[in-house]
């Protein structure tokens, strides 16, 4: 953890790289962070979008809270104990790209938050859009080399094409009008939705779902693109978002855990 040498009392505590703040999770990459992926050193595979409306947690008011913005984070490598855990982060040696890290691992200090809450509080967040614009004078999308220029030119197209129809706001908000939320959030989620209209609205919910499904394969097999970008370009999908709060949606309905 972060620590201080005891013997000089007076001394200011110091990072040691413990890593407890990379298993905790990945950092959300800011404006500032564009030229970290034209030079390749953050590739869109290594990265996923949060949508609007995604419950994250809000670091300021120590709460899990919906997503106002969207968000491009470093994406997390899955398991129980650490689930957003940053992939650059090596056991034993530290982070693997600390020369170049994001501007908020630079900032982030656990001892003294003030000066990642001033970035965050001044600096602007980078998305699908301004990362696509960064990317839009490289010769070959840094990640995938044999991603012809059709497809190249589609993505745009299909990030505004899937907003349109698959938001994520009315669907988790749908969720917690079932009583559906993370654990540790109040207020959202009554529960208040019963009898017919509490089945119509997990029928909604299935059917969602399967058109955010549909849309991914027919980018995948359709428009060609490499199953690996669609975290970034299409965020989570909408399967795994309402499976996070509890409901877990089937071939034929939508089920209450």
């Amino acid at each position: 953890m972060i620590s201080q040498d005891m013997s000089s009392p007076l001394e200011a505590p110091v990072c040691r790289r413990c890593g407890m703040c990379c298993l905790r999770g990945g950092p959300t990459l800011m404006v500032e962070d564009a030229p970290r992926l034209v030079g390749g050193v953050l590739t869109l595979e290594s990265l996923v979008c949060l949508r609007v409306g995604e419950w994250a947690r809000d670091d300021a008011r120590g709460e899990l809270r919906p997503l106002e913005k969207e968000h491009i984070k470093v994406a997390g490598l899955g398991g129980q104990a650490h689930p957003w855990r940053c992939r650059y982060y090596r056991d034993g040696s530290g982070c693997a790209i600390y020369a170049q890290r994001p501007v908020q691992c630079s900032a982030l200090f656990c001892m003294d938050t003030a000066p990642l809450e001033t970035l965050l509080g001044s600096e602007p967040l980078l998305d699908r859009a301004g990362a696509l614009k960064a990317l839009g004078g490289e010769a070959q999308l840094p990640g995938f080399p044999d991603l012809n220029a059709g497809t190249r030119a589609l993505l745009p197209d299909l990030i505004a094409a899937h907003e349109e129809q698959s938001l994520v706001a009315p669907v988790l908000e749908a969720a917690a009008r079932l009583g559906f939320t993370p654990r540790g959030t109040q207020g959202y989620g009554e529960g208040m939705e019963e009898g017919e209209e509490r089945q119509a609205l997990l029928g909604d919910l299935g059917e969602a779902v399967r058109a955010d499904a549909a849309f991914r394969q027919l980018c995948v097999e359709r428009a060609g693109v490499p199953a690996a970008l669609l975290p970034f370009l299409l965020g989570r999908p909408l399967q795994d978002l309402l499976a996070e709060v509890g409901l877990r949606p089937t071939s034929s309905a939508t089920e209450e855990n």
